[in-house]
């Protein structure tokens, strides 16, 4: 149980970047029509991105715990495989659907929010595995 708090509290920082990412997304539409970046493809991709984000984030949690170094791999390569994955095919979705009409900018928002986003889930994942778990020393005890 205790667990679950912790890997709640941190991935804060991840839905506290989407929240303001969308608040800026929303709020700047006029600005982001200026750049000539469509925002409504930015709330898409920014909402995708949060939900591979958390999707990947708790798989990495997940094979944070896990004693067998293969099995860790196996998680963490799969997910980053999942995550490209799924953006990749939005992407071809998007473009699929928008035809001659895609918004290249609001394309290369989105693949900034992935940097942003990707970049906020590892610095997490480095400071989880920086830290002894609670539980491990309290096993060994």
């Amino acid at each position: 149980m205790m667990e679950n708090k912790v890997t709640g509290r941190s991935f804060l920082p991840i839905l506290l970047v989407f929240i303001l990412a969308g608040l800026f997304i929303w709020l700047g539409r006029n600005l982001l029509a200026d750049w000539n970046a469509d925002f409504r493809v930015l709330l898409a991709g920014n909402g995708i991105l949060f939900l591979v984000t958390g999707i990947s984030f708790a798989l990495y949690t997940k094979a944070l715990h896990n004693s067998n170094v293969h099995a860790f791999l196996r998680v963490m390569y799969g997910s980053l495989l999942i995550k490209m994955l799924v953006c990749l095919v939005a992407t071809f979705i998007y473009a699929s659907v928008a035809g001659k009409g895609v918004n290249r900018n609001g394309v290369i928002g989105c693949f900034v929010l992935y940097i942003l986003y990707t970049f906020f889930e590892v610095k997490i994942l480095m400071e989880m595995t920086r830290k002894p778990s609670k539980t491990v020393s309290a096993n060994k005890g």
